[in-house]
């Protein structure tokens, strides 16, 4: 088994959170679920089959995507068949840090996938080539950071106040948008309008995941949970309003998510 991750340094650190290289033998399961995290991300299948996700309603549902795939913002989970996680990469992107990579604005990728060729082209099979024939993991990250440097197509930079509302609600999930434009004077339509084109998401989903995603960093490996406690901590006003977040976002109760929960917090184990 091998299992790699890279954080690039700045400028492009600031935009991407991470590289990674995941193989190993298959699962136990057969698939997993994926829980929202309001982050883009790019998968390449290094094996010779194509990437598909499904409906997590219906897993009889799936859609194909060719050997990589653009994963958009988030707020309802996905399912993948864990075969396919036999030999992967990925690029993790910080939320927002999509934005310079692409020239149509993220909110076109929000709770959807793309196959990268519609976006990237023949640059595509260029960089999965390039993957392939790395000696290493190290050589795989220094390809993938000279490459996604040269697909810059805007500054590297975000609108200041978007950049102030992410660091807000990431920092402290209870952050409410009002709270947040009357720090940056911006008018309410056009801070939704930036940060919803830069980031993928509405100012208020993107708060509302990061609050769930605070929650799964509360219980993640814990033995005895207070959800009463773990929700009020989290900044949810009563135990209704937590659990139809927590449902909506993941399809399971608190509970059955406990139970079914591993190692990665964002993975859930299906059949």
């Amino acid at each position: 088994m091998v299992h790699g991750l890279y954080i690039p340094p700045p400028p492009l650190g600031w935009f991407v959170k991470c590289f990674w290289c995941w193989e190993g033998a298959p699962q136990a399961h057969a698939k997993e679920q994926l829980m929202p995290n309001g982050e883009l991300a790019i998968i390449f299948n290094l094996r010779d089959e194509p990437l598909r996700i499904y409906d997590a309603r219906d897993l009889n549902q799936s859609d194909s995507f060719g050997y990589a795939v653009l994963s958009g913002p988030r707020t309802r989970p996905f399912v993948i068949d864990t075969a396919q996680e036999d030999r992967v990469f990925g690029i993790e992107f910080q939320p927002g840090g999509s934005f310079p990579f692409f020239r149509v604005p993220t909110s076109e990728f929000s709770d959807t996938e793309v196959s990268l060729e519609c976006l990237w082209r023949a640059s595509v099979n260029e960089i999965r080539e390039r993957l392939l024939a790395s000696l290493d993991i190290d050589s795989m990250f220094a390809v993938t950071q000279s490459i996604l440097m040269r697909h810059t197509v805007r500054p590297l930079e975000l609108h200041p106040g978007v950049m102030f509302a992410l660091h807000r609600f990431c920092a402290q999930p209870q952050t409410t948008v009002a709270s947040v434009i009357d720090r940056i004077g911006l008018s309410h339509r056009r801070f939704a309008q930036l940060f919803n084109n830069q980031v993928g998401l509405t100012p208020k989903s993107f708060s509302r995941v990061q609050r769930f995603q605070r929650v799964l960093h509360t219980v993640h490996r814990a033995s005895n949970i207070d959800w009463t406690g773990v929700a009020l901590d989290c900044g949810y006003y009563d135990q209704a309003h937590f659990i139809h977040d927590f449902q909506e976002f993941s399809g399971f109760t608190p509970t059955v998510y406990a139970a079914r929960a591993t190692e990665h917090l964002n993975h859930v184990p299906l059949i």
